[in-house]
């Protein structure tokens, strides 16, 4: 029971971090956010790097070093394809 916690954990980890990643994009953040200014790349980028390891961390502390990168890979290539699909599903706002 405590691996599906830690799974369903990092599955929300690794999508906020490739969401503010996709968000560090001005064209995305823009489609987005249409109204608020652009905080820059900087910040995202390095929250996403920080909540992306932390994703990583919490795989390899669940799973062990051998199927945790696996785990980690795989959520990150599903959570891509969420990301991926809720950007282009998004309406366009200009």
């Amino acid at each position: 029971m405590g691996q599906w916690i830690a799974h369903i954990a990092m599955f929300g980890l690794v999508a906020g971090g490739l969401g503010a990643l996709a968000l560090s994009q001005i064209g995305h953040f823009r489609k987005v956010v249409p109204h608020r200014p652009f905080p820059g790349a900087y910040g995202l980028r390095c929250g996403a790097l920080l909540v992306l390891a932390l994703s990583l961390v919490l795989s390899l502390a669940s799973y062990g070093v051998a199927m945790g990168a696996v785990v980690w890979v795989l959520t990150l290539t599903l959570a891509g394809i969420g990301v991926a699909l809720l950007l282009s599903c998004c309406p366009s706002r200009r």
